[in-house]
């Protein structure tokens, strides 16, 4: 699916998927704003990164003569610095988990702000061997005992390319903090697993997105979701998109979208979604977002043909 680079702010995300007539299907979303996902008080939020030995390749290491992408860091790079439109402090945090011998130990990688985490060289553990095992628990623990503990609401992002091995454990700990928020004795915490390549056990990302169904808690706390590989690095930023913001966010009273003679494509009277769909007529190379007083002119002529 061809993806515009450089979105023009506030969009977040744009696909052009091209129609056999030549018309082309826009996918577009909005940035994330902090104000319509958690509101004005004192958020957090965290990207765990997966550094056990069978992710090795996609960071980089290309055998004994390396020179092989390093597929981890640019989706990093780009979901840390999403992460940092959702914060308080414009800051979000990053760690490795599953790593050392048996993939029970955590390494911190650091906090940045959007153009740190543009830069940050995101290479592998460096203090800790590369994980020979994947378990989960440890980051949970992270996340919601020390990035959650201070936080109105905090978001805890991880990715991984391998079988959860300690499920139970995770899913009891969950459970404890799923009972916590419901009765009010902990802040809303908001956490999403995205499974990455053909290893990955859609049963237990099931089981970790579903843990809170058939019971009397209303709590929403896991979240999940499959990208084919590290190497779709839109597939990735889509699935944590969609947790984000979706059809059924509101970011404007009302808004429309025209091609560039001004021929009307789509409109909404009743409140402007953060993600929504339209054609784009054959020929055209641009589109233009009204909402109000704003107007967002995005280009696409660098990924149509």
């Amino acid at each position: 699916m061809p993806k515009i680079a450089s979105p023009t702010r506030p969009l977040a995300d744009v696909n052009v998927i091209p129609q056999k007539e030549g018309s082309y299907e826009v996918v577009a979303c909005f940035m994330p704003d902090p104000v319509l996902i958690v509101g004005e008080g004192n958020s957090k939020a965290m990207l765990a990164l997966d550094a056990s030995a069978s992710l090795r390749g996609e960071y980089g290491y290309g055998g004994a003569f390396g020179g092989a992408p390093n597929f981890v860091e640019l989706v990093a790079r780009k979901v840390g610095a999403l992460l940092t439109e959702i914060t308080k402090t414009g800051l979000a945090t990053g760690i490795y988990w599953a790593v050392s011998h048996d993939g029970s130990q955590l390494e911190e990688i650091g906090e940045f702000d959007e153009t740190g985490w543009s830069q940050v060289a995101i290479t592998g553990p460096r203090k800790n061997v590369w994980g020979k095992g994947t378990k989960l628990l440890p980051a949970l623990r992270y996340c919601v005992e020390k990035i959650a503990k201070d936080a109105d609401w905090a978001m805890g992002v991880f990715i991984t390319d391998g079988v959860i091995e300690d499920e139970k454990e995770c899913l009891n700990f969950c459970l404890k903090i799923g009972k916590e928020i419901a009765a009010g004795k902990r802040h809303p915490v908001k956490l999403i697993l995205i499974g990455v390549g053909k290893q990955i056990d859609k049963g237990q990302l099931e089981r970790f997105d579903d843990m809170f169904e058939g019971t009397d808690l209303q709590v929403d706390l896991w979240s999940t979701g499959i990208a084919y590989s590290m190497r779709e690095e839109t597939d990735i930023l889509n699935v944590l998109y969609g947790e984000l913001i979706d059809e059924n966010t509101v970011v404007a009273p009302l808004g429309d979208v025209r091609d560039s003679q001004g021929n009307l494509l789509a409109s909404w009277t009743d409140g402007l979604p953060g993600k929504f769909r339209f054609k784009l007529p054959k020929g055209e190379t641009q589109f233009v977002i009204t909402a109000g007083e704003h107007t967002i002119v995005q280009d696409i002529s660098e990924v149509v043909v």
